[in-house]
């Protein structure tokens, strides 16, 4: 089989030799390492713990406490009295006893939660040096919030992907040999080539 190869493929081919081979420190202790640039994701999750609060009845605005959510609202009219007054109360047919209560017996549309912060893949890299290029160099200002994270191909993995690595590490490995090799004169049975 022959394969013409561009010089940039090349050049890609013997870095990810160099860069891989194993125990290489761009391995970042995996064997078979895919480094991903990724992004950080931070969402809302309701689940009443009152770390934050959103109130949807005004564009879903964020507040760092429930104090902070009644106080919006009174600022933009409406008549509430502090959470600590009524407290223990009936008030509208509804014992308040927490602030979730309170939010029903004053008709606030609100609800508490915390936010979780995750990772989303932004782009995927054999070699950590361009992931770092991308993130750090062309794409730096898309970039901001991203971080380079490696990941192996997975425990006994005998799928496509460790098979194509392979094949890709030995291609590269050949290029490197044939152009360390090339015009040394070797000596075999007696003869020179």
């Amino acid at each position: 089989m022959e394969i013409n190869l561009t010089q940039q493929e090349i050049e890609f081919l013997k870095r990810f030799a160099k860069k891989q081979q194993d125990g290489a420190k761009d391995n970042v202790g995996t064997l078979t390492p895919i480094h991903v640039v990724e992004r950080k994701h931070k969402h809302f999750v309701e689940d009443g713990s009152d770390e934050a609060w959103i109130d949807p009845d005004n564009e879903y605005e964020e507040f760092e406490s429930f104090d902070d959510l009644v106080e919006a609202r009174i600022k933009r009219g409406e008549n509430l009295p502090p959470y600590g007054e009524v407290k223990y109360e009936d008030i509208n047919d509804v014992w308040i006893h927490d602030q979730k209560s309170y939010c029903k017996a004053y008709g606030i549309n609100a609800y508490s939660g915390r936010y979780i912060e995750s990772h989303q893949p932004v782009a995927f890299f054999l070699i950590l040096d361009e992931a770092k290029r991308y993130k750090n160099g062309y794409q730096s200002h898309n970039c901001g919030d991203c971080r380079v994270y490696t990941y192996g191909l997975g425990y006994s993995n005998t799928g496509d992907m460790p098979t194509f690595r392979a094949l890709l590490m030995r291609i590269g490995q050949q290029l490197i040999t044939s152009e360390e090799t090339k015009g040394v004169e070797v000596e075999q049975d007696g003869k020179k080539e």
